[in-house]
């Protein structure tokens, strides 16, 4: 068909077709997602078990080996990756590219549920998946104010219970990272000399708290023609209760754990440490949910950073530095396809 013929016998059809074009392309590019690179979602799961006082070759022989002989199996499995360390130990699995997140989760758990035993005081596995896509697109730095003296490290457990909540709570908000800061905990500095005096090991002292530090269920109780539940409470909330925790009677004499140890509060070992132009901080990295438009997803971000600088962080002495995002190169990157199609239209 001559095409030009086409279009001089036919100015009408030819003019309604133009206008669809146009009219589904404005469409297209109003709605679409932005985003700086195209999603390509590489499922990847990872299995991390935790075994308190274990060595990197108890985590391999006991808990790892045993995880990869059940999970090795795994439709569209192409990659399976190990690492033991001190008292934990994890197993990443990769599967093919456009293979179901949520598929694979499920497969990979209920696969994990299926390793026979493991070893007495290791905590259940936590299964998470994670991807191309989880690569954060907004970074903060959490700092504290020229009037706070306290380290800036000691306000992780801070953030995880005020402050994550309401940046996870964005719309198109997927998950958080965040790098460095130590957890608060509790730390228990028994004496050599009077746990020798006393004829106690540390394995005494370790078995006592962890028998101690539970909440016991011990059913039900009728009572005429009620029920009561009854439960036994023994979590601890003060250091007072961990020094009257009971590490021997005999009837005469009654050995308590502050009797042996110092109790005092503190903070969980340093491991890392962020440093922003000489400054040290808390990094926070924001990750989107996939096919989310990022322009927004960060407007709202930052709305709710500027609320929790104003309001939260301010009382406590600290702040957000907002570091990073990909607005300015998504928005350089749409004025430039637009100049093209203003250009090519003419």
């Amino acid at each position: 068909m001559d095409i030009i013929r086409f279009s001089i016998l036919k100015p009408v059809t030819i003019l309604a077709g133009i206008i669809m074009v146009l009219m589904f392309g404005g469409i297209s590019l109003t709605r679409l997602p932005y985003q700086l690179s195209p999603t390509v979602i590489e499922p990847e799961i990872q299995v991390k078990t935790f075994w308190r006082g274990a060595t990197p070759y108890e985590i391999e022989r006991e808990i790892i080996e045993e995880q990869e002989n059940t999970l090795k199996g795994l439709p569209d499995l192409i990659e399976m990756e190990s690492e033991s360390r001190n008292s934990q130990g994890s197993v990443t699995l990769r599967f093919k590219v456009g293979t179901s997140v949520e598929d694979a989760l499920l497969r990979v758990t209920n696969k994990i549920n299926e390793v026979p035993d493991y070893p007495g005081g290791v905590d259940n596995p936590i299964v998470n998946a994670s991807g191309a896509t989880a690569s954060p697109v907004i970074w903060m730095i959490l700092k504290t104010l020229d009037d706070n003296d306290q380290p800036i490290q000691s306000y992780k457990t801070f953030f995880e219970d005020d402050i994550r909540q309401h940046l996870e709570r964005v719309k198109g908000v997927s998950d958080l990272f965040v790098g460095s800061g130590t957890e608060s905990e509790m730390h228990v500095v028994a004496s050599a000399d009077k746990l020798a005096a006393y004829g106690l090991t540390i394995n005494d002292v370790i078995a006592a708290i962890q028998g101690e530090n539970i909440n016991v269920s011990a059913g039900t109780l009728g009572v005429g023609r009620r029920d009561f539940r009854i439960r036994t409470t023994g979590e601890f909330k003060s250091p007072d209760d961990i020094r009257q925790v009971v590490l021997r009677t005999t009837g005469q004499q009654r050995v308590l754990l502050g009797d042996i140890a110092d109790i005092r509060p503190g903070f969980a070992k340093k491991n890392s440490v962020v440093l922003q132009n000489g400054v040290p901080g808390i990094a926070i990295g924001v990750r989107p949910e996939a096919g989310t438009n990022i322009l927004e997803m960060t407007n709202r971000v930052e709305a709710a950073y500027n609320q929790l600088n104003e309001t939260t962080l301010a009382k406590q002495g600290l702040f957000l530095d907002w570091v990073y995002d990909q607005r300015f190169y998504i928005n350089g990157a749409i004025s430039q396809i637009k100049q093209n199609i203003l250009f090519g239209g003419m």
